[in-house]
């Protein structure tokens, strides 16, 4: 019902009080016209290929940074100034100075993901892997575990959360700064596309090559991230609302 308000809205406003709103109509042509076409495919494979890539080496290393805050003191105090810099940094700032640094290719669109969603991520597993229970820690410490066991009976599980917070942080805005060091900086790629149609003032098809990525984006989210994390958390009881309000009667 939302996306009908939103449509009608958008068709009154098209044309008559924004001039160069482009019409939902022109928007849905533009759509089907990118989704016919075989270079459409070629740029959206290699946008989400480089999306994939940087996104994955982020929030992995981001864990790195996360748990090693959360577990030595010292790594804490020598790191977080850098997290927080980090954070504060604005990306595209972060996207010009990589640009300047290490000119245009493949290697600037990944350190300026790095760059700019490592921090955010590192602290969401930060703060999972300091809001640990200490009583299961000592529990695995009186019965012997491993570290390997640690990890893997605790520590992983309790981390899980954060884990795909993080993961989920990492894919969109992994999205956002590779679509954007494309805009700025490649040749191929939607970003790329983007920026071919905004010079020559087409702003149907910039809206319709937008929509493409972001149905992907949607499609990644409900048959990838929410189906892995039902599987994950199958383990966990589903709460029975009418129960919990007799018990609390």
């Amino acid at each position: 019902m939302s996306a009908v308000v939103g449509v009608g809205i958008w068709w009154l406003l098209a044309g008559r009080v924004i001039e160069f709103l482009p019409t939902p109509l022109k928007v849905g042509t533009a759509f089907i016209e990118a989704i016919t076409l075989p270079e459409f495919y070629f740029d959206m494979a290699v946008t989400l290929r480089r999306v994939i890539l940087a996104a994955a080496g982020t929030w992995l290393l981001a864990i790195v940074l996360g748990i090693a805050m959360a577990n030595s003191w010292l790594i804490e105090t020598a790191v977080n100034p850098l997290v927080f810099i980090g954070l504060a940094i604005p990306a595209p700032l972060s996207i010009f100075f990589s640009i300047l640094i290490f000119g245009l290719g493949e290697m600037t669109t990944m350190i300026a993901l790095f760059v700019v969603v490592t921090p955010y991520v590192a602290v969401i597993i930060y703060g999972g892997a300091k809001s640990r229970d200490k009583r299961l820690v000592e529990m695995a410490s009186a019965y012997r575990f491993s570290r390997w066991q640690q990890l893997r009976h605790i520590a992983l599980p309790e981390l899980v959360p954060s884990l795909m917070s993080g993961a989920r942080f990492a894919f969109a805005m992994g999205w956002k700064i590779v679509v954007l060091v494309e805009l700025l900086s490649s040749n191929v790629g939607i970003g790329e596309r983007l920026q071919f149609f905004f010079v020559f003032n087409q702003p149907a098809r910039v809206i319709g090559w937008t929509l493409t990525f972001t149905v992907v984006m949607v499609l990644v989210e409900r048959y990838v991230f929410t189906e892995l994390e039902k599987r994950l958390f199958a383990w966990r009881p589903k709460e029975d609302l009418g129960a919990r309000m007799v018990q609390v009667a």
